[in-house]
Parts: structure tokens; sequence; C-alpha cells
């Protein structure tokens, strides 16, 4: 039973007068009882958990934010205690064990309830079940559950114990999704709260002592001058009405007992005054320090909690407990308990969802979708994955289980379903629509300054061109609001892959000198450390660059060198079964079109040849193979990646695991020779690496934001959200026989440089938008605009696949198999490629011919800066969850600097795009349609990079074009209308400097060297001193040179004889960094770092890894024993700094001036 009484504030539970406390003889200063009752073993919590359930009585009806209030008053109680307590350290008072204990984890306790704080936003306890009934009504039901966990254990979280409470309650009552996932919310919450009253206690405590000490000076003061005088402070104390509190006793009896006959007088009143009440000093003492002991363990017990919170399994823990889990888990395919975690935590999040929009329980909803499944087992359907639970919850069928359900829509969910229905009707009526509410303002302009036929029609096409594109980006904001991020479903492959779905990475590319050959035999080792398997292969398909003879006097040095490199990876790591690595050259062939010797069809010749190589045609079109190509016949998939791209630790597993589930299987049309349904082609989320960003503020402005987001696990693309599937842009995994089936001989030779989207296409291509990989992005804006330039004229080379008919190979017309939505999306780059050269067209005719001359300019800037403003909207109100306000804004602030930044150079390299746009666009359409040569025109990004000027002068040759028409402009309208000339004059400035922000923007970061005033290197020297004392005091031969975790000065000196590998590396800078400094001399320094890389060589690892913790004396791993990942990157880190510091010993002269400054 449970016992509770009201607190002050409305509705907030305290526990009442059963909780073990002793009986003091003062009004009540700490008026909220500890959480601490008769401790339950894990037999009764479950027990009680039964109890408890049959109790509770639970309302969905929403509350108010009393979980956030407390918790900042918490917060302030709490470090109001830290600053009190300090100071009397500080002071040299004597503080109790529970208040050492406060303060020891004072940094713990903060970021505990920052971590409360984070993971409790305000409104998130209204969508659990509050309590109607009891001592916690209008609290979370969730709340109560914790609470008593921690009170029948006196704050000791004990996972098995917690497992059977909550199972045991859930026999009663099953608990919701939310309710599950906040117990170690509401956990923390409630050790928090144990804290503050534990807190509140010695704060009140203290108070006593204080109380107690100021009298016992005064009459020890009083006795030592005038004894007899002792009567009257007596007195004056008990008029005074001291609390005669179980601490005020005890400090009092400390500081008088024995001190003389004279103070007895003191402690024979207070004697006096217990026995009214039948007590006595002896007793409260007792009480006294049986009540410290037991706030000792509460605050121990709370604190350790707090920490095996953060360790927890919780994932594990709530599928454990959930009932929608038991549910799902019977699937009649078999799948769902196959899926990884983030698949199956999606499929109960949308029973949730579908729960709350229904009457029916969340177990109701789950178990209704096991049931659609199982009337379409295997056999059943043509599509086995309608077999599978998930088909029902985010697939084609959920229509059924709304319906089955009997689902209500809400107004949002009503206007995601009318989307979802008709999608691609729906977005490209609303583009038209806003295409012409947008552009009937600048026509009407037009019209009334007397444009008319021609020119009127051609001002029309550009006028329509830029609406086009602010429509489109109003449209996509818009629907990234209203339509939800589709996740696509993976099967769980971390513990290895089977071999039914041996996968081959392969590496398409060009040997074109020694470096590169090196770099990319470097890089494919790389991607194998991060992703070792062994039924995952890694292959180089390489090209020689094209020439003008078949064979260059380079060649067989660049290829042996090649089979060299992947021939010494064999060695390295090799496999019985077979090899890792492989090398697939082709020969240069005679491309009769282009007068060149050259790799067949580029890219795509690459992967159609390996794919022929694959289903056992033969490796008749590769020159030289490396490796035992007999087990590649057994490859299910390949995944493609650039030179440049990286793949993260296990992302080809991830990869696998998303082509191998049901629901992504592709489905082929038979008639049009596509994918239908499922996906061939699987592509990642690619981002920018870190190294790549950090070259020039071009490839950080420009390449979005690099590295690793922890707070994004999936983001929205309207292509895989609205239709179901995304873009391919060359980076991906494919299905081997789907994607020959819908590609073989699909396109006509030298016809298509950008075969990618177009491959996408009759792929269907899907976006794994929570797998994310990472590629260089262009350091100079000209490397830039060379990949540009290739890529609109590779989508122009599409054109033809926007016509309802094409050739085939052997020049016959068929009718187009693409669907409307790929036909769009070809569109769509044609359109965005003549975008610059409208915006330009339009500047110029409203500065020499519309008179509303301001009016027009901005309207027309609207498009560049319009889409900005609506990407900085949602940079700034939708905030993660994880991330703090003040983080939050941050961001959101240099989002917006970027965002203006972008817009500004847009607007002055406008010219120069417009230039090279149509460029590309007319050489494509003249190779096309008169030359049909030089389709396949192609330089490597890294040849390029290196081959683009980088001077001023270069830079302003190429973008000559900015510079010149400003300067015409400007002279033709002084001369024709000044007056436009003040409105033309920002942009034309723009213009006149854009190759110089462009040389400027382009530049590698000067490295700035940091030189401290002289007051500021007397200052680092004293810290740096002080630091390496610490070192040269505690880490020496006791410890086998290792360094101490740490020494406590108060209240007593101890060395904390523990050390973690972190530790270690520091340990091993320290001795570089006191030698650098001057602090000891090169003989010293070799011999401490000697005997701590000796004492690191003999320690127990597990797989190379050191282990967390050791004991410095015995040298043994501290239990538990685990590995962190963390820590083994530090140490890594330490050892890369310190061997090139010792190598370069070498060249230090005998006698370094540097051992005078430090001494």
């Amino acid at each position: 039973m449970k016992f509770w009484a009201l607190h002050a504030k409305p509705h907030w539970p305290q526990l009442g007068s059963r909780l073990l406390r002793p009986a003091i003889f003062r009004p009540a200063q700490v008026d909220e009882p500890v959480l601490r009752s008769d401790l339950l073993s894990a037999d009764q919590m479950e027990q009680h958990g039964v109890v408890l359930a049959t109790r509770h009585q639970a309302s969905m009806r929403p509350q108010n934010n009393a979980l956030l209030t407390r918790l900042a008053d918490n917060a302030d109680t709490l470090a109001h205690a830290s600053t009190v307590l300090t100071q009397a350290v500080y002071q040299g008072h004597r503080i109790t064990p529970a208040a050492e204990w406060l303060l020891d984890n004072d940094y713990l306790i903060e970021e505990q309830i920052r971590t409360a704080q984070r993971d409790l936003p305000k409104g998130y306890s209204r969508e659990l079940p509050w309590l109607i009934n009891g001592p916690s009504a209008n609290l979370p039901r969730v709340y109560d559950i914790a609470l008593e966990t921690i009170v029948h254990a006196d704050g000791r979280l004990d996972g098995e114990s917690l497992r059977r409470f909550v199972a045991a309650y859930q026999t009663v009552t099953p608990l919701k999704l939310g309710e599950l996932w906040a117990v170690p919310i509401m956990l923390r919450l409630g050790l928090i709260e144990n804290l503050r009253r534990v807190a509140v206690r010695v704060m009140a405590e203290w108070g006593d002592r204080n109380v107690a000490g100021q009298w016992a000076d005064r009459m020890a003061e009083v006795a030592e001058s005038d004894p007899k005088s002792v009567v009257l402070a007596v007195a004056d104390m008990a008029r005074s009405g001291p609390p005669m509190a179980c601490s005020f006793v005890a400090e009092l009896t400390r500081r008088l007992q024995g001190q003389g006959p004279a103070l007895a007088l003191a402690l024979t009143w207070v004697e006096q005054a217990l026995s009214e009440s039948g007590h006595n000093i002896e007793r409260l003492v007792q009480l006294e320090a049986q009540q410290q002991a037991a706030d000792q363990v509460t605050i121990g017990n709370s604190i350790g909690s707090l920490r095996t919170l953060s360790s927890m399994d919780w994932r594990t823990f709530v599928e454990s407990m959930s009932h929608v889990e038991q549910v799902l888990r019977q699937d009649p395919a078999g799948i769902y308990a196959a899926m990884d975690f983030t698949t199956r935590d999606h499929y109960r999040h949308v029973v949730e969802r579908l729960a709350k929009r229904t009457t029916r329980s969340e177990g109701e909803v789950a178990r209704a979708a096991v049931d659609l499944a199982s009337h379409t087992a295997p056999g059943a359907t043509e599509q086995p994955s309608q077999s599978h639970v998930g088909y029902f919850l985010i697939d084609r069928g959920l229509a059924a289980l709304e319906q089955r359900v009997a689902a209500q829509d809400s107004a949002r969910d009503a206007l995601r379903r009318f989307a979802l229905r008709a999608p691609l009707t729906l977005y490209l009526g609303s583009v038209l629509l806003l295409l012409a509410l947008l552009a009937q303002p600048l026509l009407r302009v037009v019209q009334r300054n007397g444009l008319q036929g021609w020119e009127f029609l051609a001002i029309a096409v550009a006028v329509g061109l830029i609406s086009s594109q602010l429509a489109v980006s109003l449209v996509n904001w818009l629907l990234s609001i209203v339509v939800l991020p589709r996740i696509l479903p993976r099967l769980d492959f971390s513990m290895g892959l089977p071999p039914e779905v041996r996968t081959l990475v392969v590496i398409p590319a060009m040997l074109s000198s020694a470096q590169d050959v090196d770099a990319l035999a470097d890089a494919l080792e790389v991607r194998f450390l991060a992703n070792r398997d062994p039924h995952l292969h890694f292959a180089l398909l390489t090209d020689f660059v094209d020439a003008q003879s078949e064979v260059l006097e380079t060649d067989a040095a660049l290829l042996q060198q090649a089979t060299e490199r992947i021939d010494a990876l064999n060695a390295s790591h090799p496999d019985a079964q077979a090899d890792r690595f492989f090398l697939l050259h082709r020969p240069r062939r005679w491309n009769a079109t282009d007068k060149v010797w050259m790799g067949y069809e580029r890219k795509r010749g690459k992967l159609a040849e390996l794919n022929g190589l694959l289903r056992g045609a033969g490796g008749t079109r590769f020159m030289q193979i490396v490796g035992r190509i007999e087990v590649l016949t057994e490859v299910k998939y390949v995944i493609t990646l650039d030179t440049d791209t990286q793949l993260p630790r296990d992302a080809a597993r991830q990869f696998i695991g998303a082509m191998v589930h049901p629901l992504n299987r592709p489905v082929i049309d038979t008639a049009t020779q596509r994918v239908i349904a499922g996906h061939a082609i699987l592509q990642p989320r690619v981002g920018i690496s870190l190294p790549s960003a950090a070259r020039s503020m071009y490839a950080r402005l420009f390449g979005s934001d690099a590295g690793i987001d922890p707070y994004t696990s999936a983001v929205s693309d309207l292509y895989q959200d609205l239709f179901g599937e995304g873009s391919f842009i060359g980076k991906g995994i494919y299905d081997v026989d789907a994607f020959e089936q819908v590609l073989a001989n699909r396109f006509a030779e030298n016809s298509i440089l950008s075969h990618d989207l177009v491959e996408g296409c009759f792929a269907r291509s899907g976006l794994i938008s929570d797998l994310q990989l990472f590629e260089d992005y262009p350091s100079r804006y000209g490397s830039d605009v060379s990949r540009r330039h290739r890529w609109i004229r590779g989508d122009w080379q599409l054109l033809p696949w926007v016509l309802p008919w094409v050739r085939t190979p052997q020049r016959l017309r068929t009718r187009n198999p693409l669907s409307a939505l790929s036909r769009w999306k070809i569109l769509d780059n044609l359109r965005r490629s003549l975008v610059p050269a409208a915006l330009l067209a339009l500047l110029l005719l409203g500065w020499f011919v519309i008179t509303q001359t301001a009016a027009w300019t901005l309207a027309v800037l609207a498009v560049v800066v319009v889409p900005p403003l609506l990407a900085l909207q949602l940079d700034l109100f939708i905030k993660p969850r994880d991330v703090l306000l003040g983080q939050h804004l941050r961001l959101a602030l240099r989002s917006m600097g970027q965002h203006a930044t972008h817009v500004l150079l847009t607007l002055a390299w406008l010219p120069h795009e417009a230039l090279y746009s149509l460029d590309a666009i007319v050489r494509t359409l003249w190779r096309m349609a008169v030359t049909r040569r030089l389709l396949l025109q192609w330089n490597p990004s890294q040849a390029v990079e290196r081959s683009v000027g980088t001077s001023l002068a270069a830079t302003f040759k190429s973008m000559a074009i900015g510079p010149l028409l400003a300067l015409l402009v400007a002279g033709a309208l002084v001369l024709v209308r000044p007056g436009a000339l003040l409105v033309a004059a920002p942009l034309l400035l723009l213009w006149l400097a854009s190759p110089a922000m462009a040389w400027r923007i382009s530049q590698p970061p000067v490295m700035q060297t940091f030189m401290p005033t002289p007051e500021a290197q007397r200052f680092l020297r004293r810290l740096a001193r002080k630091t390496w004392a610490f070192f040269e005091a505690h880490v020496g031969t006791v410890d086998h040179g290792l360094p101490p975790d740490n020494f406590q000065e108060q209240p007593a000196p101890v060395i904390a004889h523990r050390t973690s590998p972190t530790n270690m590396g520091l340990a091993l800078l320290a001795n570089l960094a006191a030698y650098d400094l001057g602090y000891i001399g090169i003989g010293r320094l070799l011999r401490r770092t000697d005997q701590t890389l000796q004492t690191l060589q003999g320690l127990q690892r597990y797989r190379g890894h050191f282990y967390n913790w050791y004991d410095t004396l015995t040298l043994q791993p501290l239990a538990p024993r685990y590995i962190s990942a963390v820590d083994s990157g530090n140490l890594a880190g330490h050892l890369l700094t310190l061997r090139p510091g010792l190598l370069a010993l070498a060249d230090d002269p005998l006698f370094d001036p540097r051992l005078l400054h430090g001494l």
C-alpha cells in the first residue's frame, strides 16, 4: 500500500506518515519526506505491480505541465544546495556524508537535469494517460509507476526487478508504447525529485547544526569569561525556541559534552526539554546517526541509478514489455522479427498513431494488421509482400487497415491522404496554378509596356520559367510540412550477411596516374575495414584515360601497379573461401563516332559489362582480372560508389538489409519492362566529408552541412515521400538481375552521358533517407562549374525521353515506357537549367524597357530570395527534439548567414551561370542534332579539380562575362535610361566583382598562428606547470607508469588508482608537452614514455582494444569489463600525435634552450 500526502502545490504527491523517519520536536522544515518505504524484493514487486494496476484509473484528458514545472524547481533547489555546501567546505565546516555525495556528483546531477529537460519537451506528457484517482491524480500514470519503483528500492534501480514489476502491471493493464518509452524519463524525474528531497533535508540539518554551533560558541565564550553567566545564555537559548531536532541536539552535544560543568548546564536543559516528550539526548543522537546513514544510502543509490539509466538498453526493455511488439512478431511472413530496430520501431509508431485515431487499443490495431496479412498468406497473391504485416502498416495496404479499425481522419490526415491518392496530379496542378498566379502580374506589366507578338511570347516563356522556379519551391516547401518522411524498411544484418545476399562493392574509376592508383587502393581498403563481412567483396572497375592510340607507354606500369596493390590487399586480408578484392580492368575500344580510343560507354558500359561477368558471360570484355572470380557469379547485389565516396562503418549491411526487405523487392511490369513496385536501385543520402568542407569557404557554403548530423535520423525528400521513389545520382545498391532485365539493350550507343537519372526511372530508384554516405565537394567555383556544365549536357541528352515516342538502340521508334513522373523529373532538370538565362533576360528587360523598373526588379529577384527564406523558416521553427533552444537558435542564425551569402553569390554569378548553362544546352543540342559527336565527353572530377586555373587572372578570364556585361549595361543605361541605373547599380557592382568573389571564396583557408601576449604566455606556462605537476607526481613506478584517474583533495587526500585509455594517451602526450616546454630532458621523456608503453603492451585487451578501466596497482581490468569506442578513438588520436613528436627528437639539439625556459 502507498502513503502520499498533499503538497502545498496542488496534486503533487509526497510520502506521508508511514515513511521511515525519526520524530522531531519542532515544526517540520522538511515537509517532503524522502522517497523511501518498505524495501521489496523482485517477487514482491511483481505482486505489487498487479495490485497497483488494479487501483489505477486513467484518462487521456490533456493535463498541465506540472512535471516540467517541478523539474525546474528541483533544478533551482539542487543548484542552491550545491552553492551553500560548497561555501561551507571552503570555510572549513564539517558536512555530512550525504552532503559530500551531493557535492562530489554535482556535475552529474546537472547533466541529468539537462537530459531530463531535453527528453521531456513541453506537451510531451500530455500525450500520456493521466491518473484520475489516488494521491497521484492529474499526473501521468507512468510517473506514478516510476515513483513506486524508486520508493520500494530506496532509489536503487534494478533492471530485472523493473522488468518484472512492469510486466506484472501489464497483466492487468497494458501500457501504451509512449508510456514504455517514457519509463526512463520518468525514472530520471523521480530520482531527481528524490535528490531534491534529500538535499532539502541536508540543508535543513545544516541549518540546525549552524544554530547549534552558534549557541555552543556563545556559551563557550561566556563560560570562559564569566562561568556564572552561562545560565543566562542557556535561558536566552530556551527563549529563542531552538529547533529540537536530531541534528541540533547531536551537534550541540558534540560541541559541549565534556567541556566542563558550566557548559553541562546547557545539556541538562536539553535533556529536560526532551524528557517532557519521553525522549533523551542519547536517543536523538542515535537517530541522527541513523538518519545520516539512511540519507547517505538513499543519495548514493539515487546517483548510482542515474548512471544506470544512461547505460541501460531501453530499446530491449521497450520491445520486451510492448504488447504491440509481441503481436507484430506473429507476422505471417516471418519478416518482422528479422528487421532492424529502426524499422520495427517505425512499424510500432504507425500502430501508435493509428490507435489515436480509433477507439481501439494499440494491441487491437496491431492484431488487425496481423489478421489482414494472415488472409493474404504466401501463395494467395501474386505479391508475397502482402503476407507481411508491414504491407498494411506502411505500404499500399494501409488504407485497408484504416478501414478495418475505423480510423478517423484529422484535417492533416485527410490532406495527406488526398495528396497520396493522386500525387503527381496534385503536385503538377499546384505548380501550374501557382505558376499562373505568379506570372499573371508580370505579364500584365509587359502588356502595359506595349510589348506584343513574338516579343511578348518570348518574354512570357522567360516569365514562365522564373515563375515555375518559385512555384516549385513553394509547393515543395508546403508538401515538406504536410507529407511525413517515408522510411524504407530494412532487415537486420548486423550479425553478418547470409550467403544468398552476397554483394560486390565496385568503384568505377580511371587509371590516370600512379598517385591515383595508390589512392584508389587505399580507399578500397578503408571501405573494406569499415564493412568487413565474408560475403562482401570489393572491386576496382577501371578504364584507361581516353587516348589517340589503343596503348600508351604509361599503361603497362599503371596496370601492373594496380595489380600489385590488389594482390597485396588479398594477401593482407586473406579469406580461405574466396578473394575479397578484385581488379576488373577494361581495354580501350575505338569509338568511331568521336574518333578516340576510350572505355566503352564509360561508367554505363563498365556496369553493363560487370553485370555480364556476374551472370556468367565471361570476362572477355576485360583485359585484366585480378582475383578469383568464381565467387562473383553468386553476387546478388552491387554497391556502386564514386572514387571519392566514403562508405561508413556497416553501411553496406544497411544497404543490403533494405534491398532484401520484401516491401522493397522490385516488381517488374512485363509490358513496359520497368519496375512498378519496390526498387531495383536504392541510394542513400549523400553528405559532404569534413576534410572536403575544410578546403575552402566555397565548399563550406555550397557543400551543405559537412559531417554527421547527430540530431537527424531521416530527412524529407519530396519524390520519395510523396511518390515513393527517388532520383538516382549514381551512388547506391542495385539488384543485378532486375537491373539487367529493365536496362539491358535499352539505350543507343554514344548517346547518353548522365545515365543515372534515366536508369533510376526504369529501375524505380528509392531513397534510404536514414543512411548517409560522404563524398568530396569541389573546393573551387571553377571546378564546380565544370561539373555542373557536364550535368546540364547530360540532362539535355535525355530530352528525347520526355517525348511520347523514343528510338531503340536499333533506331526503331517505340512508345516511351517511362511513367509521367519520370518524364517530369527529366523535364524539371531541363527547366532548372534555363532559369539563370531567363532571370538575366528579365532583369535586363526591366532596366531597359519596363517603366516600373524597381518593382519589376524586386519581383524578378524574388525567385532567388524567396526559396532561401522558406528554408530559413523551416530551420528556425522546426527544432529537433534533442537540441536545446539556445543551440537551435545559434544554428538557425548561422543558417541565416549561409542563406544570405548564397543569395548574394547567386546574384553575383548570375551572368556566368546563364552563360555556361546556355553553352551546355546549345552544345548538346548541336551535337545531338548535327554532329552526333562528343556526346560522351567527360573528364574525371580529380582531373578537373587539378586543371582549373586558380589565379585571380585565370578566374577573371573564365568569368569575364560578368564584368563585361556590367560595364556594357551601365554604359547603355547612362545613355538610354539614366533613372534605371540607380536600381541596377547594386547588381552591376556585384557582377563587376563576381570573378574576385569567386576567386576569394575558392582560396584554401590561411592557417593562423596563435601568438599570445607576454602576459598570456606567463599565465599559460604557470597553468602548464601546475598541470605537469600532477603527471610528474602521480605517474610513476607505483602505478606502473599509468596515470591515476584523479586526485581528491577534500575532505582527505585520496588517489584514484584506476585509469582509462583516454588517460593513458593524455599521460603520453603530457610527457611530450613537458619536454617541449623544457620541464624535462630527452632522456627522462624517453624513460617515462617507454615505461608507459611497456605497461600498455602487457595489459589484457579485447580484440586489440583496451578495456575502459584498469587498476593501476594490479593492472587488472575493472568490473564490469567493457570497451569504449570513444576512449579507444581518443587513445588512437593521442598515439598518432605522439609518433611525429618522438620522430622529431632526432633533429633536436643536444642542449636545447627550451630547458632554460622550463626552469
